[in-house]
């Protein structure tokens, strides 16, 4: 047994951390001497004896309350398990999902906006309304862009097989909010119509769609659609473009902005013209949308009135 005087400070010290007991260490030193070296020899290899015995305390119970804060039980909290219900889509539903998805993910869509002016727009609406007629802001948008595809034609297409296919008649889609979805019926013949007839149109449209009595023919085809959301307070926005046709106009509602002349103020409203860049090239779409602020601008009476 190595005398425990005999034993050198850093020997010790390793004994100790480890808890290993001289005894169970071999020196090779001068009289069998213990050694730094045989320490960690004998850790790297050997199994440390330890010098006395650790017991482990004892885990607290909580059922003895053996202390005050296991005396304070932790209360249950009851969370209720939300309550889900499963709305199976409407074939409707189910129709326009997959024909909208189908259209952003294979259709290239490109985006232009520009303001236009609401000004004489709403003049001509209070002559209306003086001679006991009406039309709303959208009945005018619609005469303006039915227009303005009869002067800018390369627009007023179709993109089928790999090209455009120009179209003879300019019909124009108008999207009605039902409880079923959103359709969107046609104006067929829209640029031989007046702002009144629109109006007269769009509003049978409207009631048919509601009352899901429209028939296929009347929301299939068709050579733009015009999508509003001014009324919900929405200043602009892009939509999805609705195949066969090639381009959509979003609009939005209306706001106050300064004057060009610089004084004074006036009202405009933001439409983002959403196209197929295959069918329908950039100077086609600026085309398009000046030709349409312009009718804006230009709006007049119906003639006959």
């Amino acid at each position: 047994m190595a005398a425990r005087h005999l034993l050198s400070p850093a020997v010790r010290y390793h004994l100790s951390k480890h808890a290993v007991d001289p005894v169970s260490v071999t020196g090779t030193g001068p009289k069998g001497r213990i050694l730094k070296g045989d320490v960690l020899q004998f850790l790297s290899g050997g199994q440390a004896v330890p010098s006395a015995t650790i017991t482990a305390l004892p885990t607290p119970s909580t059922n003895g309350m053996s202390s005050a804060a296991a005396k304070k039980e932790k209360p249950t909290i009851h969370i209720p398990k939300p309550v889900f219900k499963d709305i199976p889509n409407s074939g409707m539903r189910s129709t326009i999902a997959r024909r909208l998805t189908q259209s952003k993910s294979t259709i290239p869509h490109s985006y232009m906006s520009v303001d236009c002016p609401l000004d004489e727009v709403s003049k001509v609406r209070n002559k209306l309304k003086a001679e006991g007629r009406s039309a709303s802001v959208n009945d005018f948008i619609v005469e303006a862009v039915a227009s303005a595809f009869v002067r800018v034609p390369e627009v007023n297409v179709r993109w089928e097989n790999e090209q455009a296919i120009p179209l003879d008649s300019v019909d124009v889609g108008v999207a009605v909010a039902t409880d079923s979805g959103l359709i969107v019926p046609i104006v067929f013949g829209a640029h031989r119509l007046n702002v009144l007839q629109i109006s007269q149109t769009v509003k049978e449209l409207a009631g048919k769609a509601r009352d899901r009595t429209l028939k296929p023919h009347e929301y299939q085809g068709g050579s733009i659609s015009v999508s509003n959301l001014g009324m919900f307070g929405i200043t602009n926005f892009t939509a999805i473009i609705n195949p066969p046709q090639a381009s959509i106009l979003a609009v939005g509602g209306s706001q106050l902005q300064p004057s060009e002349e610089g004084s004074g103020v006036r009202t405009v409203f933001t439409v983002t013209f959403c196209y197929d860049s295959r069918a329908i090239g950039d100077e086609a779409a600026a085309a398009f949308l000046n030709a349409m602020r312009r009718n804006l601008e230009l709006t007049q009476l119906p003639l006959g009135l």
